[in-house]
């Protein structure tokens, strides 16, 4: 009975578990079921692949795909859930299937109208080509001048390089014949075979072993993938994923072209003078340095080995030419193959610094580099200050030298023979630091124990490494490089592996490196003599335990002894610890007396410097002020005369903007102070910029017969520099050098560069120099101060604040420039300024489209004029009307906002807003207007017009919504231009 219970039991639990087993799958089914198929679904895009080099490789299933086009699909995939299906065929038929609805997608096809009624194109480019014109390297009629195509065939791509080739010829008022062709292949073997003179193509093309090379620059295009008509849906995949891209990442483009498209024909042709190097020189000298692997050594049987030896080879395997028969010749110093090459034993050296600068010094040119080495410093003890680090450097005149010469040129050095001498010179401490090569490092420091207290660290900078020849060989080394050009950028490092010189240990040395074998011999032996005697002394240590315990007792009470004793000696120390701080105190007090009195005397002469200020100032606004109410005066004596009253205001106008220019000053040198000015740096023409300051100058220059003479030697005409603050610094010194220069005097302006710091960067120093009554050297010594001026205005009669120099000081200081004043009291002054910049490219030529426009007509238009001052308003009022405008005028924010609101749509055309007002500001009124509901009035255009004159309330006034800003005082011709700029903006 209870075993039939028992199985009863038994089947109920078995019923349970499956019961819950298949509970769990249904459950599972249903999350699953729950998950959206659209998340893993993907769409198939059918891709249009033709093969071009550098472009697309791979041109079959199968074969490994690779290329600019094909990288940039598979980015493409990070931002869409497109699966490719690539359909193969040359660049024409797969055009005609995109447009027949075949294929979904085509890339590099360059944009034209015409196309957008059978294709559609996205938002942004997929890349940039650059053309060339390409001809047969034995064709000798077609030149770098583009009459040389006149009369020739031009061979090009149906598609956009028509129309580059059409632009071309039109451009330079060519005479040739142009033949289409669809396919690649057809065209390059056209040109190959003499069917056509010339070719355009992609500038990336090597067109290797076929005997082309270029002789002109056709321009450039921008292209594009092209998408099926029938396929929105992969056009706003493709906008989406390429914003994104772009967005991610800025440089995507440039850096996929330098990957793909990193050689041109420019590097792989040689030109005629190179091929008739290579048919006069049937051999070649190289010298290379002893003991310096693993680029070059001599091994035992007086062979060369190292790198050296590879790359020569692969060099003139590269260019074709094997030839060339090449002797090797080792030395054991830099300074001997430096020698050598000098006097004409070789003809290369191997490796040399490839720097300008080291080969100038000898007469030398570097070939490009072969490797690019890092170099390590070994050092003892925590990392040295390598501003003043002593450098231990192995041979003089040697690669190492001349790594530091460049880079470490100020520091203390002392030579060595060998690398070890130098490296025993760290570990003496006689030097702080040796230079050594990076893939040498592993081989020097085991060569001694001494060596394991030696630290290593990286240089930042890399050293490029190559050939050197004489400048009278600069057709071998064109040779030479184009080889190197044709390498792999890896060959010389990779091959560099092999040649690591082996370590050979001294038996005495590798006991040094493991101590711890005959280290641990000894502990073993003497751990056994040490169990023997431990034995023994317990034997007898059993009868001194109670002569030890009487020993102990003694002890006790000497350390109890011992223990009073010190704490008299703490007691003693306590007390003159206590002095020795009252002393301290005593210091304080009296150092902190005597910084009182310091800050009382720097308060009096800030006092005594602010009072020199106030009457300086006092005297130079009253100036132009008494010209003011004076000629204003005039004008109301005598209204009738007509001449004399036009010349009265324009006197007015001139002291009006000599006012401004008093309060700028002063404004300038408070935002300075304030550290509210910023250097904003943008692409400029600095000639332009220099020829712009001086012309300013001219007409004051001619009214007091002085004489100008201006040079301009700058290399790189186009540079990022802030053209505000640097036109104002340079418009400042030749302003005072105009002002105290007397009748018939001399200025001379000099701007020139010199190298800057890096290869990006230049030195631009701006010298004026003239024949001005000078400066005393006490006065010199103070003239970057505030308020300073060698004579008051009223003995000079020159209108000044004191505050030029000061300025110019600080903001050449904050474009981290330097300034130099030289002058002699009565003779004159000149003022150096040298400030760095950056080298930027030309900007593209842009089409000049100004035409002259017809004065603007503003009848029938309505300004709501927001201004608190009814002076202001009366004279914006005025002048509005005198255009045309109708105006209406509100004295605050809310009046201005609550006028628009109550008005029909369209009934203003225009805001002009004032930024200070009572109630409601200019800012919160624009703000509450753009957040209107009814866009019409929302959108009104809208003018800050307001004396908050600096860059960054223009920046505020367009944050905030503003279209454009004004600055008070009213410049007429520059108010109507931007009412009439933003009119018709609006209007288009």
């Amino acid at each position: 009975m209870r075993c039939g219970q028992r199985i009863f039991l038994n089947k109920i639990k078995l019923l349970f578990c499956l019961v819950a087993f298949f509970a769990c799958l249904v459950g599972a089914f249903r999350i699953y079921s729950a998950v959206p198929v659209e998340a893993n679904a993907e769409k198939i895009v059918r891709v249009g692949y033709f093969v071009e080099e550098g472009f697309q490789l791979g041109g079959h299933d199968g074969e490994v795909k690779s290329g600019y086009g094909y990288d940039y699909l598979q980015r493409l995939k990070l931002y869409t859930n497109w699966k490719y299906e690539y359909v193969y065929g040359s660049y024409g038929e797969l055009y005609d299937k995109l447009v027949k609805g075949e294929i979904d997608l085509l890339g590099g096809l360059a944009y034209r109208p015409e196309r957008e009624a059978v294709l559609s194109y996205p938002k942004d480019p997929m890349g940039a080509s650059q053309y060339l014109f390409y001809k047969r390297t034995t064709n000798d009629y077609v030149t770098t001048e583009p009459e040389s195509l006149n009369g020739k065939r031009i061979g090009t791509l149906t598609g956009a390089q028509v129309k580059v080739v059409e632009k071309y010829i039109a451009t330079h008022n060519i005479q040739a014949t142009v033949i289409v062709y669809d396919d690649i292949k057809e065209r390059d073997n056209a040109l190959k075979n003499g069917y056509i003179d010339v070719m355009l193509a992609e500038g990336y093309n090597t067109f290797r072993n076929m005997g082309f090379e270029v002789c002109l620059e056709g321009g450039t295009t921008n292209f594009y993938f092209a998408v099926n008509k029938a396929r929105p849906d992969i056009l706003d995949d493709l906008n989406r994923a390429q914003h994104r891209l772009y967005k991610e990442n800025q440089n995507y483009i440039n850096d996929l072209s330098k990957k793909w498209f990193k050689r041109t024909v420019f590097t792989t042709s040689l030109s005629k003078e190179e091929r008739q190097w290579l048919a006069d020189n049937s051999s070649l000298r190289v010298g290379y340095l002893n003991h310096y692997l693993p680029y070059s050594d001599t091994d035992a049987n007086g062979e060369v080995t190292g790198v050296v030896k590879d790359v020569v080879t692969e060099i003139f395997k590269s260019l074709g030419y094997t030839a060339i028969n090449v002797d090797y010749k080792g030395y054991d110093t830099g300074e001997a193959l430096t020698k050598a090459l000098q006097e004409h034993e070789i003809d290369v050296m191997f490796p040399a610094f490839s720097n300008y600068w080291i080969t100038e010094e000898y007469d030398m040119l570097p070939s490009d580099s072969v490797i690019n080495s890092y170099f390590n410093i070994l050092y003892k003890g925590d990392y040295p200050d390598m501003s003043t680090a002593t450098i231990a450097v192995a041979s003089r005149l040697g690669m190492l030298d001349d790594f530091r010469a460049v880079y470490y040129p100020e520091n203390p050095v002392l030579y060595y023979d060998t690398d070890e001498e130098a490296l025993d010179a760290v570990v003496r401490g006689e030097a702080d630091v040796v230079i050594v090569s990076a893939l040498r490092t592993d081989a020097l420091l085991p060569k001694k124990s001494s060596y394991n207290v030696l630290r290593t660290a990286q240089l930042p900078d890399d050293a490029s490494l190559g050939f050197a020849g004489m400048n009278a060989d600069a057709i071998g080394i064109s040779v030479l490089n184009h080889g190197i050009t044709l390498m792999d950028k890896d060959f010389t490092l990779t091959r560099s592996y092999s040649y690591m010189p082996h370590l050979d240990v001294t038996p005495g040395e590798f006991l040094k490196q493991n101590i711890w074998i005959p280290i641990g011999a000894v502990i073993v032996i003497f751990s056994l003599i040490l169990f023997f005697i431990s034995r023994e002394n317990r034997r007898n240590r059993e009868h001194l335990d109670e002569s030890e315990k009487q020993i102990q007792e003694i002890t006790t009470l000497n350390s109890i002894l011992q223990d009073r004793q010190l704490r008299l000696e703490e007691l003693t120390a306590a007390q003159d610890i206590q002095l020795e701080k009252t002393k301290v105190l005593n210091e304080m007090l009296q150092n902190q007396h005597k910084k009182l009195e310091e800050a009382r005397e720097a308060a009096d002469v800030a006092n005594q410097a602010k009072t020199s200020f106030l009457f300086n100032m006092s005297h130079d606004i009253r100036t132009p002020l008494n010209a003011i109410i004076g000629f204003t005066e005039l004008e109301e004596r005598d209204p009738d005369n007509v001449e004399l009253n036009k010349e009265y205001r324009k006197k007015v106008k001139l002291a009006s903007y000599q006012l401004l220019d008093i309060l700028n000053n002063v404004l300038e040198m408070s935002r300075i102070e304030n550290k509210k000015v910023v250097i904003d740096e943008e692409l400029e023409d600095a000639i332009k910029l220099f020829n712009t300051c001086v012309a300013v100058f001219e007409g004051e220059m001619k009214k007091k017969n002085l004489k100008l003479e201006v040079s301009c030697d700058i290399r790189h005409r186009y540079l990022y520099l802030d053209k505000t603050h640097l036109s104002e610094v340079v418009m400042n010194v030749i302003s005072n050098s105009v002002k105290y220069t007397p009748d018939g005097g001399m200025i001379q302006i000099m701007v020139k560069e010199l190298p800057g710091k890096t290869t990006e960067q230049c030195l631009v120093e701006i010298s004026v120099k003239d024949t001005g009554i000078g400066m005393s050297e006490e006065f010199v010594a103070e003239i970057f101060e505030q308020f300073s001026r060698a004579r008051n205005t009223s003995q000079s009669g020159i209108q000044g604040t004191g505050l030029g120099m000061a300025i110019v000081k600080n903001l050449v200081e904050m474009m981290n420039g330097e300034i130099e004043v030289h002058s002699k009291l009565g003779e004159g002054t000149e003022i150096v300024l040298r400030i760095p910049h950056r080298i930027g490219e030309e900007p593209s030529a842009t089409v000049d489209n100004n035409v002259q426009e017809a004065a603007p007509d503003f009848s029938g238009k309505r300004i709501l004029l927001a201004e608190d001052n009814e002076l202001n308003a009366e004279i914006a009022t005025a002048i509005l009307e005198d255009s045309g405008f109708k105006v209406e005028h509100a004295s605050d924010g809310v009046e201005c906002v609550d006028m628009l609101t109550k008005a029909d749509d369209g009934y203003y055309d225009m805001i002009l807003m004032d930024i200070q007002m009572p109630n409601l500001n200019g800012y919160e009124a624009t703000r509450k207007i753009r957040n209107l509901e009814d866009k019409a009035k929302a959108d009104i255009i809208i003018v800050a017009m307001t004396a908050n004159a600096f860059k960054e309330d223009k920046e505020r006034a367009l944050e905030v919504g503003m279209n454009d800003h004004l600055a008070k005082p009213i410049d007429v011709k520059k108010m109507m231009d931007t009412l009439n700029h933003l009119f018709n903006r609006a209007g288009a």
